[in-house]
């Protein structure tokens, strides 16, 4: 299973993102949005999951939620806009009861991959206002039963 990963478009979607996500099974959209537009956009390749970010004032209140949660393969993914660190969140999870094996989250504008206690984060970065010398960015995470890799691609803008 193929999954794009994306997060703070703010309104806006290159062209380059068609090419990007050609094929992928799913698309997540990691808050920050920016218009409905953009969802729309996205689901003319795959079906999306998206949750809010703190700057999407703009779309319709309550049709995103702050977390979502999606199985894929034999893996549980979480998304969420803001992750103030791994473990803040592992324990907010726990406290929900929920076990995941991935978290995919945006907010910060960089891309990153981490472990901990045994989630796999990735935060596919920006593709506007990065705050990383790669440029604009999104991520495709291939899932094979358990197994995952997750690749970066730039975004020409």
């Amino acid at each position: 299973m193929k999954i794009g990963l994306i997060s703070d478009t703010h309104g806006h979607l290159p062209a380059d993102i068609f090419t990007i996500f050609s094929g992928v099974d799913l698309i997540i959209h990691a808050g920050d949005i920016g218009a409905e537009n953009v969802l729309t956009d996205l689901r003319a390749l795959a079906p999306v999951t998206a949750v809010y970010g703190n700057m999407d004032h703009s779309l319709p209140a309550g049709r995103l939620s702050r977390i979502a949660f999606i199985k894929a393969e034999e893996l549980t993914l979480s998304v969420t806009h803001i992750l103030n660190n791994p473990k803040s969140f592992a324990y907010e999870l726990y406290k929900m009861n929920k076990k995941v094996d991935v978290v995919i989250f945006g907010h910060t504008h960089r891309p990153e991959v981490q472990k901990y206690n045994g989630i796999l984060f990735i935060n596919p970065g920006s593709i506007v206002y990065p705050r990383d010398e790669g440029g604009p960015s999104v991520a495709i995470l291939t899932v094979n039963g358990r197994e995952t890799e997750v690749t970066f691609y730039k975004v020409k803008t």
